[in-house]
């Protein structure tokens, strides 16, 4: 397994405008990140901000209901990565969260490797993991109730990882540390069809499949000091914004 591509996501392809979006300076503080960081992705986009001594784009943002805090839709790492480099404001574009065009999605992580392996250490973590009979082609959110994952192989087999956001958090840094140990490939897919397509062709052995969380539970959730696992969500916006390169010295003065 080639160290250069640990780790590869699958994006999903849509004809989506890229615009030039007004922004405000809001306090870093009143920004609630609903994800945790990934650290390589943070080291990159403070050395691209670095390099360009600028932000390309502004962060969106969304009020947070009954609070003066706003969510961090899109740009976690930016925003802590200004803050890393003693930035106080930050560009944000604030949005309506519950405008019908937003949409909210999930990230499946998939990868090639021995699926025992995975779930041989998630027993020893005493983590429920249980045979179901469960196809992936009409698995829906009803059956990913109560359900951390649901695993399925390339040969159809099915496995049910009962829990929570918690279970998901621990099951996820097993991914981590296998992928790490070159154990397995990872892959995250915004699509259940790309996971399909690529199962058939035999370019990842098995996938994990969970339900998305709804706009209202995230609120409810980050609201209460809340924190997602990383690619928990998957926004999509009926834009993109435009690479607008703000000038550190706009935020960090």
């Amino acid at each position: 397994m080639s160290s250069k591509e640990k780790v590869r996501v699958k994006i999903p392809k849509y004809n989506i405008p890229a615009v030039k979006l007004e922004y405000v300076l809001l306090d870093a503080d009143a920004l609630l990140p609903h994800e945790e960081l990934v650290t390589e992705r943070l080291n990159d986009i403070i050395r691209y901000i670095e390099e360009h001594n600028a932000l390309d784009m502004p962060i969106i943002v969304a009020p947070i209901p009954g609070s003066s805090k706003y969510l961090i839709v899109d740009g976690h790492h930016r925003w802590a990565a200004l803050i890393k480099l003693g930035c106080r404001k930050i560009p944000s574009v604030i949005i309506d969260y519950f405008d019908p065009k937003i949409k909210v999605f999930t990230w499946y992580p998939a990868f090639s490797g021995e699926p025992e392996v995975l779930l041989s250490k998630l027993r020893e973590l005493m983590i429920d993991v249980r045979e179901c009979e469960l196809s992936i082609d009409s698995v829906n959110d009803e059956d990913l109730m109560n359900k951390a994952f649901i695993m399925f192989d390339k040969g159809g087999r099915c496995v049910s990882i009962d829990g929570d956001v918690e279970i998901q958090r621990r099951v996820l840094r097993v991914l981590d540390e296998l992928t790490v140990k070159d154990l397995i490939r990872l892959t995250w897919y915004g699509l259940i069809s790309d996971v399909l397509e690529d199962l058939r062709k035999g370019e990842i052995d098995c996938v994990l499949v969970r339900r998305a969380f709804s706009k209202s539970e995230i609120m409810e959730y980050v609201g209460k000091g809340g924190i997602y696992p990383p690619k928990t969500t998957r926004h999509l916006l009926p834009y993109t914004p435009a690479k607008n390169f703000i000038k550190l010295e706009v935020m960090c003065t």
